[in-house]
């Protein structure tokens, strides 16, 4: 397969948006590898093993990438399931950045890092600055305050990266922390904070009018999506949640604009293991997800007409 062209000197929100026009949705598929779950013809009796994961690993992904790169215009890996599996996960990981960006995948990054100074320098140069795993876009955390999130704007500015800030997440549990007034200002943690990532991401609009610093929002709370979506109209919210989680279209939709555009929706496990069998056929298997992708596309495209017809 020969690879498909990626401008790396394009700003990262141009790059996404051009993307979703192209394939036609705002689809992602995340690549959450569990050896356990992954169906047998794949292992071929191979047993797990430090020397047996990487390769099982990227197996896995190449076939779910061949069936899904034409569909979808990224794909959202999530570290911790690389990570569970040491180095040959950590090596999985780097196989799976390259070999979606061959396809011409943008790839999110999904560890939700962050710390201060130059170790936060670190994590941006790790996975923004092309020396490390060079992927488009990572997750971070913003509770070490403004200045751990500068070296990622800077990392983004240089490289023509992207980020998506941690929000207002899926969990019930976020309510917790992130909906607790501050006593300065009596508004919500994570407005406040939403507040703070559209300022950050004003230096990196790009031509789409978005910005390359985004948001992780859960659209399990679908009204405070719609006044995160008001604070930040520059941001691309990363819409976390729909499928397995319990989101319905209707919370997705929440983290749109008006017009259908300005978030992404990802989905993991309803589209790489929702097999029953773990004795299902490779022809089966790759039939399945691609109607799994096909499936989620569908239902996030209408929905979006759907709530643009309303909104009139």
């Amino acid at each position: 397969m020969g690879e498909v062209a990626i401008k790396p000197d394009q700003i990262f929100s141009d790059r996404l948006v051009e993307a979703i026009h192209n394939k036609g949705n705002p689809c992602v598929v995340g690549l959450d590898p569990r050896i356990e779950l992954m169906p047998a013809f794949l292992k071929s009796g191979r047993a797990v093993t430090k020397e047996s994961a990487r390769s099982i690993i990227i197996d896995f992904h190449e076939l779910v990438l061949d069936t899904v790169g034409s569909l979808v215009p990224a794909v959202k890996p999530q570290l911790a399931f690389f990570e569970q599996y040491g180095i040959p996960g950590m090596q999985a990981f780097e196989d799976t950045v390259r070999e979606s960006r061959k396809r011409g995948l943008l790839v999110i990054a999904d560890g939700k890092r962050n710390d201060v100074s130059s170790t936060a320098e670190a994590y941006a140069k790790a996975f923004l600055s092309g020396q490390g795993f060079d992927a488009d876009a990572m997750t971070v955390t913003p509770y070490l305050g403004r200045d751990s999130l500068l070296p990622y704007v800077e990392e983004c500015k240089k490289h023509g990266k992207g980020l998506f800030v941690v929000l207002k997440t899926s969990n019930p549990g976020s309510r917790d922390f992130q909906d607790q007034p501050l006593q300065s200002n009596g508004r919500p943690l994570y407005e406040t904070i939403a507040t703070m990532i559209d300022d950050l991401g004003k230096g990196l609009i790009g031509q789409s009018l978005y910005s390359s610093i985004g948001a992780v929002v859960g659209a399990t709370f679908p009204d405070d999506a719609k006044r995160l979506r008001a604070l930040m109209p520059h941001s691309i919210i990363l819409a976390t949640g729909y499928g397995a989680q319990g989101a319905k279209i209707e919370g997705a939709s929440a983290c749109f604009n008006a017009d259908g555009s300005g978030a992404i929706v990802p989905s993991s496990r309803e589209i790489t293991y929702a097999h029953r069998d773990e004795n299902i056929s490779r022809q089966d298997f790759i039939q399945l997800v691609r109607d799994n992708t096909l499936r989620m596309i569908d239902e996030i495209t209408k929905g979006l007409r759907v709530s643009a017809l309303s909104a009139r």
